[in-house]
């Protein structure tokens, strides 16, 4: 049964002031690292397929800590890109608050579109067909994903079959693991939101 494990990339200093990235190339802050490398050490006993990655900075260095530490080369797919923010990018969502555009964006986001931005549904159909990209590679193993909150959001309900609607219920930490199992006619939830350093899953 192949199993797809999904990756958001650590932490980074706009993520603890609340600055809105998109797709600026921020790095990872020491904590960022430090969670990336963390995880790693849970994944290096399995041997994966292929690492696959967000061509945003943040991820393709979470994504680089990770091949590293488990032998494996990364590749890129923008399928995973973050979400296209357009206008908000650089601001601070503090600021946004009382905007409709972001009100919507949390309320309707699979329509709800950011000024010169993306709907989560765009994400979507971009980020499974990254994911069907890689896993149609034919061979054996698990393949593992590297990308951004949201992007993990809307593959998940994809292959669960989940209103995109609430996914932003579903808490996506950095560095944390979730997990995929595809089976002949259907896709199993394996565990969401590991976080090594608070334990679960091995």
């Amino acid at each position: 049964m192949p199993r797809v494990y999904l990756i958001r990339h650590g932490e980074t200093d706009w993520n603890r002031s609340g600055q809105i990235m998109g797709e600026q190339p921020v790095p990872l802050n020491r904590t960022g690292e430090a969670q990336a490398r963390l995880l790693a050490g849970a994944l290096r006993a399995d041997s994966f397929r292929a690492l696959v990655s967000s061509p945003v900075a943040r991820a393709r260095q979470t994504a680089e800590i990770l091949a590293s530490a488990l032998r494996v080369s990364v590749t890129t797919d923008p399928g995973l890109t973050e979400i296209n923010v357009g206008e908000w990018e650089g601001r601070y969502w503090k600021d946004l608050v009382n905007e409709t555009a972001r009100q919507n964006f949390y309320t309707s986001p699979q329509e709800a579109r950011p000024p010169g931005g993306e709907t989560l549904r765009e994400v979507q159909i971009r980020a499974v067909a990254a994911v069907e990209r890689a896993r149609a590679g034919g061979e054996a193993g698990p393949l593992l994903f590297v990308s951004h909150a949201d992007v993990l959001r809307a593959i998940l309900a994809h292959y669960l079959t989940w209103d995109l609607q609430h996914v932003r219920q579903i808490r996506i930490d950095h560095a944390s693991l979730t997990a995929l199992e595809f089976n002949a006619t259907s896709v199993d939830l394996v565990f969401l939101n590991y976080r090594p350093d608070l334990g679960g899953p091995g």
